[in-house]
């Protein structure tokens, strides 16, 4: 979700295709992260980050186009051996693949990828930062309504006329006892005088959970841009509630900078937190980074209530 990878591109032609082209792009993070408060904040430490992204995509002669995407993710900064930090960072390989093909009837994607709710409703956040520290505090929310209720294979169909798009998913349970999570979605983007204006609206249900989510967005050609969300439903399948976020930026030159805030009601108090990020793109694909968020409770990265991070991250 926070990763742009500019790509190295190698062409390769096959008999009876039209062609075939195939990416290879990359991205790394160089940098230190910290955190306080709550048993799991962590000592400040080194972090380094590794992705590697390998696209295929082509074309039949009749111009069906198609394409799949495999993730390879290392997470680097172990501790967990060191006596004296018990942060608990694991390095993990988490890798992910989808398959995906195009026409003129719009669009089929299979696999990791985002249904209905989550491909309509955008995120609040703007920037990147190592550990996701401003979008990952106890009031960050990312859309992501009940996408992985089962094995997160996921299939959604979408199509585009004009400035509007649609679309329909399904993930389906493999042991067939439960119902399949079916997503629907809607989104619009245009121009308002020079603003750009974006809206989503996307809902998912399944075995009587459901997720509504809706968001707003608004990017003046002053460089000031407001982001605003709304959710009600079964958060991740188990929490009942409501959540609001609003994100407000800005961007001059190669400066980005934004604050955000999200609160959740899920009846018995409210569950807050807030972010900031500073992107400053020094060219050639490095982009300074630095990130902070706090919130009531443990931030879902695991480094604490109140984390924070400061480095490179560098696109290949």
């Amino acid at each position: 979700m926070k990763k742009i990878l500019l790509a190295t591109t190698a062409l390769v032609g096959f008999a009876g295709a039209a062609a075939a082209e195939v990416k290879l792009s990359g991205y790394a993070e160089i940098g230190v992260v910290g955190g306080s408060g709550g048993p799991s904040a962590i000592e400040t430490q080194f972090w380094n980050d590794l992705n590697v992204t390998v696209t295929m995509t082509g074309a039949t002669d009749g111009g069906l186009e198609f394409g799949t995407a495999l993730n390879l993710e290392d997470l680097a900064g172990d501790t967990s051996n060191d006596p004296n930090v018990g942060d608990g960072i694991v390095p993990t390989q988490d890798n992910d693949t989808n398959v995906w093909v195009s026409g003129s009837f719009g669009k089929v994607t299979l696999g990791d990828t985002d249904g209905a709710l989550d491909w309509a409703a955008s995120e609040i956040y703007m920037g990147t930062s190592l550990a996701d520290d401003h979008s990952t505090h106890a009031g960050a929310y990312w859309n992501t309504g009940l996408d992985g209720l089962y094995d997160n294979q996921v299939m959604r169909y979408e199509y585009s006329f004009g400035d509007f798009a649609a679309a329909i998913s399904a993930e389906l349970d493999d042991t067939g006892t439960g119902d399949a999570v079916l997503g629907l979605g809607v989104k619009w983007s245009g121009d308002m005088s020079g603003t750009a204006v974006s809206a989503g609206l996307g809902y998912q249900s399944a075995n009587g959970l459901d997720m509504t989510a809706v968001s707003l967005g608004a990017k003046m050609s002053n460089g000031v841009s407001a982001n605003f969300g709304y959710a009600t439903g079964d958060f991740w399948g188990v929490s009942n509630g409501d959540w609001m976020g609003l994100g407000l930026g800005y961007t001059t030159g190669a400066l980005t900078v934004q604050a955000n805030y999200g609160v959740y009601d899920f009846g018995a108090g409210d569950l807050s937190g807030w972010g900031l990020v500073a992107n400053y793109d020094l060219g050639g694909g490095a982009v300074a980074m630095l990130g902070y968020g706090s919130g009531d409770v443990t931030s879902s990265n695991g480094h604490g209530e109140s984390t924070w991070s400061a480095g490179l991250g560098l696109s290949f």
